[in-house]
């Protein structure tokens, strides 16, 4: 009898090691990504006046997780529902703790997957969006999601 051996991707090796470590109990979770396009510009999007709050506000596209979804899981669903773009090479970041909020908020660095042909297709929770350059963030005007200013630290 032979041995198996299984491939394991280094996003499920840290989904593995978050939930061991100490996620708060009670606190929500959710889930977003950096998509960089292929000039390495980021898309941030903004808030629509037709959600219930926050409107006007830039953020990465993202949302909770369902029952039953990884964070990888729901940071491809959520790209693909609020920009229409598929992601490609998912990277893991540091999980955003905010206890004021009560909230763990997974974030990924993605690309667009090289076969997907077309531009962003909004969703209603947003109203406008702009592909930025990483050296150009300390000059963007407008107000950040504090998710979103944690997660570009780590880059």
């Amino acid at each position: 009898m032979g041995v198996r051996v299984y491939s394991v991707s280094p996003l499920d090796v840290a989904w593995s090691i978050l939930k061991q470590s100490q996620i708060p109990e009670g606190y929500r979770q959710a889930a977003g990504a950096i998509i960089r396009d292929a000039q390495g510009r980021i898309l941030l999007m903004r808030r629509s006046p037709k959600e219930t709050s926050m409107h006007g506000l830039y953020e990465l596209p993202g949302g909770k997780l369902e029952e039953g979804e990884t964070p990888e899981e729901t940071a491809r669903i959520e790209a693909m529902e609020e920009s229409g773009l598929p992601l490609v090479n998912l990277q893991p970041l540091e999980p955003h703790i905010d206890h004021d909020m009560q909230k763990v908020y997974h974030g990924f660095v993605g690309e667009i997957d090289p076969e997907h042909q077309g531009d962003v297709v909004r969703s209603e929770e947003h109203d406008h969006h702009e592909w930025v350059h990483p050296e150009d963030m300390a000059q963007f005007e407008h107000p950040l999601s504090h998710h979103a200013q944690f997660l570009f630290g780590q880059m």
